[in-house]
């Protein structure tokens, strides 16, 4: 297989895990969240993150890195449909990635610091902005995952005989 094939296919593969995975905490944990008492929010939170630091961090990274290389080795073609687009879907990711990072990470950090037996009395307030950043990060990595498979789509339609 060729490099630039294997590329596309990880690029695309991870971008759609982590807009999956974004996507799925919004529709389901995130109702949750709002509906447990303090202590018992804190502690599924804590569970949670401890286990998304085992693999997001790789992931995520992964998946901004991917669709780089993906341009650089379009460079030549930078003119393209297929360039145009994946430029806008790494721009969406790296929006993404950016916001977790920016937003996401310190609310995370504290919530690690926080008692159970003992919660912040402002720890609802706190966590307000973590899931506002969490939606508009989760709306960047869906937007850069649609992007990224539809420039994944444009060199296949281009080639001859292609359906």
């Amino acid at each position: 297989m060729k490099l630039l094939t294997i590329t596309r296919v990880v690029a695309v593969l991870c971008s759609g895990m982590m807009a999956g995975l974004l996507f799925g905490d919004w529709l389901g944990p995130s109702f949750a969240r709002a509906a447990m008492n303090a202590a018992s929010f804190i502690q599924f939170q804590q569970i949670v993150h401890i286990n998304y630091l085992r693999t997001l961090p790789a992931l995520s990274t992964v998946a901004i890195v991917a669709p780089l290389v993906w341009l650089i080795m379009l460079r030549a073609r930078r003119n393209s449909a297929e360039f145009k687009v994946l430029l806008g879907a790494t721009i969406a990711i790296a929006v993404g990635y950016t916001i977790t990072f920016v937003f996401n990470v310190p609310v995370n950090n504290q919530l690690e610091t926080w008692n159970i037996t003992d919660p912040p009395a402002n720890a609802r307030e706190i966590w307000s902005q973590w899931e506002k950043a969490h939606v508009v990060r989760t709306i960047f990595w869906m937007f850069g995952f649609f992007l990224e498979t539809l420039a994944l789509a444009m060199p296949a339609s281009h080639r001859p005989g292609a359906v």
